[in-house]
């Protein structure tokens, strides 16, 4: 059987028009983020997608900012989020070279080695991740691709659905497929102490590229949401109830639902 494409929707409420304009402002905050948290000294080394339509504006971008591009793989361009790389041959309309950038061409070769032995341990690591939440990452994926319900049983392990009150905002995940992140990893628990600190330096970053969309950010993730795996289905927030947004398609069948309430501070 073929894995269906990872694919994510907003669904965006009758006269909500402002969520689409935060969406886009969203994705500017993402991409500057990318480059002045490397810029700025906050991380040794980034991730970044080259594409063929702003190629030229990238890499002006990041040779301003002083930074070293290692292409690593070829893969096939996606809108919004994707849990894995569909990997292509050659460079056309609809390929993204996906790669790592850095101020110090050395640590880039080193990604790259991790990188092609596939040691996401290390990787996370270079990436600035906390230890802890990165050797919990290799325990989660051999679970499931995408392991909010894990990291739920592990920081509050009884309930259905599971209730996760009072939790930092800025360590939630579940919303991630639609860029409505802090951090851009897993942590290791949704009350871990150091995902919460980096976490910390990551709001602060944000807001001084631009502190009206993270609060807008804040805003929204501040609010109780639940996080449902059914099928091959992921909803937050499960429409068509009371929602702004969402659905995602995964591989995997799950006949038994997983659910995770939010109710974060």
């Amino acid at each position: 059987m073929l894995e269906p494409e990872s694919f994510s929707t907003i669904l965006i409420k009758c006269g909500r028009t402002d969520l689409r304009s935060f969406v886009d402002n969203l994705k500017r905050l993402s991409y500057n983020l990318e480059i002045k948290s490397v810029a700025d000294d906050y991380r040794e080394i980034n991730v970044f997608y080259l594409n063929q339509s702003s190629y030229d504006r990238q890499i002006q971008d990041l040779t301003d900012n002083g930074l070293y591009f290692q292409p690593l793989s070829r893969v096939k361009k996606f809108d919004g989020f994707s849990n894995k790389h569909e990997v292509v041959d050659k460079i056309g309309e609809n390929t993204s070279v996906y790669g790592a950038i850095s101020k110090d061409k050395n640590r880039l070769k080193e990604f790259k080695e991790y990188f092609n032995s596939g040691d996401d341990y290390k990787m996370g690591l270079l990436l600035g991740y906390p230890e802890c939440c990165c050797r919990g990452y290799l325990d989660y994926k051999k679970k499931f691709v995408d392991p909010v319900y894990e990291i739920a049983q592990q920081s509050k392990n009884y309930g259905s659905p599971i209730q996760l009150e009072n939790i930092p905002w800025s360590v939630q995940v579940h919303m991630r497929y639609f860029g409505f992140k802090v951090i851009p990893f897993f942590p290791c628990d949704f009350t871990c102490d150091e995902a919460k600190s980096f976490a910390d330096r990551w709001y602060n970053l944000m807001s001084s590229i631009d502190s009206k969309t993270t609060n807008d950010l804040k805003t929204l993730m501040l609010k109780p949401s639940t996080w449902s795996l059914y099928n091959c289905q992921v909803l937050v927030n499960r429409p068509p109830s009371d929602a702004d947004f969402m659905g995602y398609a995964v591989s995997s069948y799950f006949p038994q639902k997983r659910e995770v309430d939010f109710y974060a501070v």
